[in-house]
This record gives C-alpha cells, sequence and structure tokens, in this order.
C-alpha cells in the first residue's frame, strides 16, 4: 500500500465495514472526535520498505484498539507525514501535528536524531513522544524527560545482548569491529565493547574499523581487517553499507576457509533476501521477530495479519512499529482519556500485553518496552522464507540488558 505524506489511516477495510453495517446507536459507533495518533518517518527512498513496515504493524495495533471500541466509542485515527530524512522536516512536521491538528501522542519511525528533536518538543508542547525504532540511547538517556518513551532497544540494549551471547562462545578469544562513523555506529560500538568488558574481560577487540557514511567501497578496511586474524568481525552497518561491506568481503576472501566467524546485528530489518548470497557461512547475528521458530497463537496471528497487508512475510520492524501503537493505546485506555497527557504517561509504566514475540512491559523510569529481542546463526533452508532465516535461536529480555534506572537519570541530571 502506498504511503502519501500527511495521510490519515482510521481504520483497516474490514472493521470500517463493520461498523458501517452496525445499528446507528451500536456500543461500536464512534462517539466524539477520533484520538489522532501521529506517526513521522521516511516514506521515500531507501528507508521507505522499513518506514511502511513499521507503519503497518502500529496500524494492527490501532485496529485491534478500534474493534474493542476504542476509548468509550472515540476511535484511534493514525496520522502520517514524510519527514524524507530531514530532521528539520521532522521538527515541522511534529510542530504541524502538534499545534494545529492538537495531536498529542506523536511517534517518530527510524531516525534517531528526528526522535530526540521531535521529542524536545514534546516537552515544550507537552505531548507524549515515542521512539519508535531510534536506537540513540540519548532519546530517554541524556536528552530524556517523562514525554518520551520508546519502543525499540537503544545501543546500550543491542550491546549487551552481543555481549551476553559471547559468554557463551569460549572459542572466541579476538575480535575485530567495524560500524559506519556516526552517531550511531560510534555508540553501537562503545556500547557493546563496554558490555564485553563485563562478560568476556578475557576477549581482546584487536582492531576497529569505521566506515564513512554512504561509503560505497569498503576495500581499505577489508584489507585492514585481514592484517589482524581474529576469530569474529561484529558489524554494526546495515543497509548498502552492510552490501558494500559484504561485497568487498567476498572479493578480497576475507571470510574464505571459514576461519573468521561474521557477527552482524539487525539480520531481519530487511528481506534477508536481500543479503543470502553474500552472507559467509559462519553468520550469526541479532533479529527482531524469527517468526518461523515462534509458535504462539499471537505470533502466527500476527504474522498472517501483516502478510494480508503487505503481500509478503514480517520483518524486524513490523514487530517494533505494533509495540509502539500498542504502547500508547494501552496507556490511553488505562488512564480512561487521551485528553489528560500526564494520566496517560503515568498510566505507561502499568502497560503489560501479549505481543508477537511474547510478553511486553514497560518500566516507569524511561518508557521503555520491554520483550524479547533474538539472536540466532544464519540458516538457509527451502522451508524458510526465501529460503534463508536464523536458527539456533536463542532469546534475551531486554529487561535483564536494560540499562539501569539510576544510570539512566543521572545521564538526565535526575
Amino acid at each position: 500500500m502506498a504511503i502519501t505524506d500527511r495521510r490519515s489511516v482510521l481504520l483497516s477495510v474490514g472493521t470500517a465495514l463493520a461498523i458501517a453495517a452496525a445499528p446507528a446507536f451500536s456500543q461500536n459507533t464512534p462517539r466524539g472526535e477520533p484520538i489522532k495518533l501521529g506517526l513521522i518517518d521516511i516514506y521515500s527512498g531507501g528507508f521507505a520498505f522499513i518506514a511502511d513496515s513499521i507503519r503497518t504493524g502500529y496500524q494492527i495495533a490501532v485496529d485491534e484498539a478500534n474493534a474493542a471500541g476504542g476509548l468509550n466509542g472515540r476511535l484511534f485515527q493514525l496520522v502520517t507525514a514524510d519527514m524524507g530524512a530531514q530532521v528539520e522536516k521532522a521538527v515541522t512536521e511534529g510542530r504541524r501535528m502538534m499545534l494545529e491538528e492538537k495531536i498529542r501522542y506523536v511517534t517518530v519511525g527510524i531516525h534517531s536524531g528526528a526522535a530526540v528533536a521531535v521529542g524536545n518538543l514534546g516537552r515544550e508542547h507537552k505531548a507524549l513522544v515515542v521512539g519508535g525504532f531510534a536506537t540513540t540511547k540519548r532519546l530517554t538517556g541524556e536528552s530524556g524527560h517523562p514525554y518520551v518513551a520508546r519502543a525499540n532497544l537503544s545501543t546500550v540494549e543491542i550491546g549487551s545482548v552481543i555481549a551476553e551471547y559471547l559468554k557463551g562462545r569460549p572459542d572466541i578469544k579476538r575480535i575485530a569491529t567495524i560500524a559506519p562513523d556516526y552517531e550511531y555506529g560510534q555508540h553501537f560500538i562503545q556500547d557493546f565493547i563496554a558490555a564485553l568488558k563485563v562478560a568476556r574481560p578475557d576477549i581482546s577487540v584487536v582492531r576497529q574499523e569505521w566506515s564513512k557514511l554512504g561509503a560505497t567501497d569498503f576495500s581499505a578496511h577489508v584489507t585492514a581487517l585481514q592484517a589482524r586474524p581474529v576469530d569474529m568481525i561484529v558489524n554494526g552497518g546495515f543497509g548498502a553499507d552492510l552490501i558494500n561491506f559484504l561485497k568487498a568481503a567476498r572479493d578480497f576472501g576475507l571470510f574464505a576457509g571459514g576461519k573468521v566467524e561474521f557477527f552482524t546485528h539487525g539480520l531481519d530489518l530487511v528481506k534477508m533476501s536481500s543479503v543470502k548470497d553474500s552472507l559467509p557461512a559462519r553468520t550469526a547475528g541479532t533479529v527482531w521477530y524469527p517468526f518461523y521458530a515462534l509458535d504462539s497463537a499471537k505470533s502466527k496471528s500476527f504474522a498472517a495479519e501483516i502478510e494480508k497487508r503487505m503481500k509478503s512475510y514480517p520483518t524486524g520492524p513490523t514487530t517494533v512499529g505494533y509495540v509502539a501503537g500498542k504502547m500508547i493505546t494501552e496507556a490511553i485506555l488505562k488512564a480512561g482519556t487521551a485528553d489528560d497527557v500526564d494520566k496517560v504517561v503515568q498510566a505507561m509504566s502499568t502497560v503489560s500485553f501479549e505481543g508477537p514475540t511474547g510478553k511486553t512491559t514497560v518500566r516507569a523510569c524511561d518508557n521503555m518496552a520491554l520483550y524479547n529481542f533474538y539472536v540466532g546463526t544464519v540458516k538457509r533452508d527451502p522451508s524458510l522464507p526465501d529460503g534463508i532465516g536464523v536458527g539456533d535461536v536463542r532469546a534475551f529480555n531486554t529487561e535483564s540488558v536494560a540499562r539501569p534506572c539510576v544510570e539512566l537519570l543521572r545521564a538526565r541530571g535526575s
């Protein structure tokens, strides 16, 4: 389904038809103005698929709340805006939503800088801003305040999960890292190494490579990595960075012979088929949603709904989008009002629901959603979507690796 700027999506077709067919005074008849929920993301260019995946998951959460009657008959309405990868545009759209459309609940999708900037607007205008997929720890840490929340892990939790995985890999003694040289990549490596020093202080990090944003030639980085023998290379790059790195790695034989293992974050950020032919034989990585390995009824129904709406199997961002939408709708329902943002913020810490990956809760100190996150080894099998996925799946509940509240509040200056 194509996304247009500032498009409002009220209900899925099925729900809309059900309401239209209901008697005039049925309990599902909308009473009062809809409760608008804003979603700002990059709906154009290379990130459009991820943004649409987030939106689809979010819309499912909205449709579930509306199918149950909304808030005393008031239905939730999703309003989207395209920021075009520009923080300034995100701020403009956020301000427009808050001041012109009177939207008090705004989610920012992929862009970390935009999430922080719009979060600052939330504090100024008393609106709750959710980081829908942003991984910057500043959102709820250094730049945090009561009017922000997060649906995704930050680089602190991601780094801790990878370090915990390596606790069970005594064969790994020497590693090298590569990541893009901007805030995300810098924090990814910084937080991973900090967690590694606690979990596996015996592991030596023998080299760190930093690629420029948008780099297409990784040959210099690959040859530098070859100069120091290691057991594993840990990668923080994704999208085009990952594809271009793997191309250079194959050209220079970085993983030839299977002596060096590859670990990469976010294997299911997009369809794994995009790197199916490039991933080394010995690859492990993090994933948000290995739906083919989960047997719960909720996971099966969610995966089926994603396939119905997107004409494709789910990727990780669909579940995080669902969590973002569910956090907000559940908090509003628990507060019993959408008009008092402070009551909704207070109710946020009591939110708990069954998500596609199991039980999801929200903790009070930073309004962060806590749920299962996974590590697995790449598996090529005709029974998997596009013939590739992960096996030996291990779940890590983010509650066990989340940034401590004391540390987080100290970072805020509280």
